[in-house]
Parts: C-alpha cells; sequence; structure tokens
C-alpha cells in the first residue's frame, strides 16, 4: 500500500470514529455529518489536503402567493456555508475537526 493510500485510509477511520458518511470519489474521500440545522463536509485529498464546510440550515420563510393568477405557496429558505482550507496529516484530521465543530 502506498503512503498516499495509508494516508487516506487513516483519515476514513478518523472521520468514520467521529460518525462521519464517508466516501471516496476520484481519489479523494468525502465525509458528512448531520446535526440538528448544521452539516458539517469534509473533503480530504491523499497529498493531505483539506477542505472544512459548515453549512447552517435557516428556517424556511412559507407565505401565500399568487403567480400568473394562481394560488400557492412562496417557500424561501437560507443557508450559510462556511469552509476552511489547509493542508494536513490524517494525525492531524482529529484536532482540526474537532475544533471546526465546536
Amino acid at each position: 500500500m502506498s503512503k498516499q493510500q495509508t494516508s487516506v485510509e487513516e483519515a476514513r477511520e478518523v472521520l468514520e470514529a467521529l460518525g462521519y458518511e464517508v466516501w471516496e470519489e476520484d481519489g479523494d474521500l468525502q465525509a458528512e455529518r448531520r446535526l440538528a440545522g448544521l452539516i458539517y463536509r469534509v473533503y480530504y485529498g491523499p497529498e493531505g489536503d483539506l477542505r472544512l464546510e459548515k453549512v447552517r440550515l435557516k428556517p424556511e420563510e412559507v407565505r401565500e402567493a399568487m403567480l400568473a393568477e394562481h394560488n400557492g405557496q412562496f417557500v424561501r429558505s437560507k443557508e450559510v456555508r462556511e469552509s476552511f482550507f489547509t493542508a494536513c496529516q490524517p494525525g492531524e484530521l482529529l484536532e482540526l475537526i474537532k475544533a471546526w465543530e465546536a
């Protein structure tokens, strides 16, 4: 097993231990965990490139509306997306994710 494959496997173990759903796409790891109005996403490449995302879902706004003389409902939802980019070794992943989620 190459060093890059070992790094990806170590990162997978950390993410799964934290309760993330993990999958591989084009050699990169992607992971997601949902918690009460928050979505945490992790993108980790074999070279150690890391992107952390936090998506906050705001409550939907629903109101009655008319469109071309048709009654209906207008629904607006908002999300706030925060991202952090860095490079790290798999052994540093746990510390970074815990800090990001705090």
